[in-house]
């Protein structure tokens, strides 16, 4: 085979390595073939004829980063596609609506930390063990706490402190 044939086999392998690594989890390495490939083949073109080599270096640079956006865009598509970008959950995958008109029942009473919030935990108030959000900061577990809102779907509680209690 002639020089120029190398060089074209070097071309083709450098596509289809890149074409590979959308389709193969290899973390990179098909396309560090593929940019070796295409690295000598533009450096066998330029030592061939400068014009040629100026082509296939301007068709490289354009033609490696397509490639590689619309394999991207496109994974979904490809047979390994759905394990490596898993679709969104649709709300019906989600299951019902979130129901907060039994937390917001709980704003204004008391309770207690059975886990330390930082600042996420759980709180029990009236014998019943609830995910809870610390307003600010950390609170240390078996701490009286007073809900005082909702927050992302979490109850917010901050520490109690007895005013009753205090000379």
């Amino acid at each position: 085979m002639d020089h120029l044939g190398i060089i074209i086999l070097l071309y083709i392998a450098g596509v289809l390595l890149l074409v590979a690594e959308l389709m193969l989890p290899s973390h990179g390495i098909l396309t560090l073939g593929a940019l070796a490939c295409l690295g000598v083949a533009v450096y066998q073109t330029f030592q061939r004829d400068m014009t040629a080599g100026i082509v296939g270096t301007g068709v490289c640079l354009i033609m490696v980063p397509t490639i590689l956006l619309v394999g991207i865009k496109y994974i979904r598509y490809l047979p390994m596609g759905d394990l490596m970008a898993p679709p969104n959950p649709t709300r019906e995958d989600v299951g019902a609506a979130f129901d907060s008109s039994e937390i917001e029942a709980l704003i204004g009473q008391t309770g207690r930390t059975v886990s330390q919030l930082r600042p996420v935990g759980i709180c029990e108030f009236n014998n019943k063990r609830i995910q809870c959000v610390a307003e600010s900061g950390m609170i240390d577990r078996n701490t009286a706490v007073i809900a005082v809102g909702l927050h992302l779907n979490n109850l917010m509680v901050r520490p109690h402190v007895d005013r009753g209690a205090a000379t």
